[in-house]
């Protein structure tokens, strides 16, 4: 413990710091034993003295205090300690910065495209806040480099340090008199002390965007001076010149970020959230990839989850994986009424086998309907198959029971499995219906209706036979 602020934070350690400020870990004193963990980010002493600076940061602080979206990290309190020192609260994110997570080597593209997407969405937010009730609106960040954009082990992305950002139009301190910001990640603009909007911020995504995907910084030198003569005037290489592999649709936005002439730059983070959305290798599911990049890239910092399994009930503690299929989970989870209770709903589970017995006894019938159609002369029934071909006129009247069955027929008929078009005035309307085909038998819950049915289908009555002047035919009765 390093010590308390005003008797309701206590500062736990110290995560960083830098020239303005230093930021510890801290936790909330409540009652009843109340606590919360969160950062507070302390002014270093001399500057809480100096009046244009007190004056900005506590102008920024009351328009930050009023940010609530979820890629900004939002700011709790703001006060002054016992010793005149301001600090300000802000929400804890339990994760690294990005600075920490490109120092473990080369960043997939659709993770790239992801993180850039979430922190255009944070500063697409600030540059549309309304500043006060005269129309003003807009707050740059001014700052934007890899050092303040926080990961968290969940897969969100948190834009930090409004501090040293300002609404247009509501600081006493301009830009010209003291660059802000660092010189390899502002725009040239910034740099050169103008008036700025939220283009200015876009292009600062764009250099960290470059330095995402190349893996070296966009303007780098050995000095101040030399890093700023690089962002006024070297040519900017395009991604695609330092990485073949990047797609042209995603070179294309981020040259579009990088354009030196306001004119000729993206718009607003708007506008390129919506280029990066439309990019092919743009992720389904950013931040799950994030997260399990973080696990694979901070082994033993980024805490493990449980993932894939699920409790086989609310009361019962033991732990299923998820890829069981859901009739495994619904029979071991099932405690309502048994199939053969007197009451409540068979499960559906286990309603298979009661369509087997229905099936089967639907079957019974049909043969029993088809064998008292047949008069048990002992008349087999026609086989499907015989169904496929129609009989023509010429057909039916052969088959007349005047034509007492010869040797030839002791062969099976051929069947067409088509049969022949009609032909236009033949008279032969049978022949172009198509045939009819059984159906492909389905599961036992659904028998087919021809078997399933107890009445036969009626037979046309026989023709009589002609009269002719020939020798009659001659039954034979079994005693003769």
């Amino acid at each position: 413990m390093t010590g308390a602020l005003n008797g309701k934070y206590v500062l736990e350690r110290r995560l960083g710091g830098g020239g303005m400020a230093e930021v510890f870990l801290a936790r909330t004193v409540g009652v009843e034993g109340f606590s919360r963990q969160v950062a507070v980010k302390r002014v270093r002493a001399g500057l809480s003295d100096d009046p244009r600076f007190a004056s900005m940061f506590v102008s920024e602080a009351q328009l930050t205090s009023r940010f609530q979206h979820s890629n900004v990290v939002s700011v709790l309190d703001f006060d002054r300690d016992n010793d005149g020192r301001l600090f300000l609260v802000m929400e804890l994110v339990n994760g690294i910065d990005l600075d920490a997570m490109l120092a473990t080597g080369p960043l997939e593209l659709s993770l790239v495209l992801y993180i850039a997407v979430e922190i255009l969405r944070g500063l697409d937010y600030a540059h549309d806040l309304p500043v006060n009730t005269d129309g003003i609106r807009g707050v740059v960040h001014r700052d934007i480099s890899p050092h303040n954009i926080l990961l968290s082990w969940e897969g969100e992305v948190k834009v930090s340090d409004f501090g040293i950002a300002k609404a247009r139009a509501a600081t006493n301190v301009t830009a010209s008199e003291v660059i802000k910001g660092k010189p390899a990640y502002m725009s040239p603009e910034q740099a050169r002390g103008w008036p700025l909007d939220g283009r200015s911020d876009v292009f600062a995504v764009g250099v960290m965007l470059f330095e995402m995907l190349c893996g070296r910084p966009l303007f780098s030198a050995d000095s101040t001076e030399a890093t700023l003569a690089q962002l006024w005037f070297s040519e900017i290489p395009t991604v695609r010149s330092q990485r073949p592999d990047v797609p042209e649709d995603l070179s294309r936005v981020i040259d579009w970020m990088l354009k030196r002439g306001l004119d000729e730059r993206a718009p607003s983070a708007a506008a390129v959230i919506e280029a990066l959305i439309g990019c092919h290798a743009y992720p389904r599911d950013g931040r799950e990839d994030l997260t399990a990049s973080l696990a694979q890239r901070f082994v033993g910092r980024a805490p493990s989850r449980a993932r894939n399994v699920s409790r086989t009930s609310p009361a019962d503690q033991t732990l299923v994986p998820s890829s069981v299929s859901g009739l495994s989970r619904r029979r071991r989870t099932r405690t309502g009424p048994t199939p053969f209770s007197s009451h409540g709903a068979i499960p559906r589970a286990d309603r298979r086998w009661v369509w087997a017995v229905l099936a089967s006894v639907a079957l019974v019938g049909g043969a029993v309907g088809v064998i008292m159609a047949t008069g048990g002369s002992g008349t087999q029934a026609t086989p499907p198959a015989a169904a496929t071909t129609r009989a023509g006129p010429e057909e039916r009247r052969s088959s007349a029971p005047t034509s007492p069955p010869g040797p030839e027929l002791a062969s099976p008929p051929a069947v067409h499995p088509m049969p022949t078009p009609a032909r236009v005035g033949d008279g032969s309307a049978d022949a172009a219906l198509p045939p009819v085909v059984p159906k492909a038998r389905g599961s036992a819950a659904q028998p087919e209706p021809a078997l399933t049915s107890p009445v036969p289908t009626p037979r046309p009555p026989p023709r009589a036979a002609p009269k002719t002047g020939g020798i009659k035919e001659i039954h034979l009765s079994p005693s003769q």
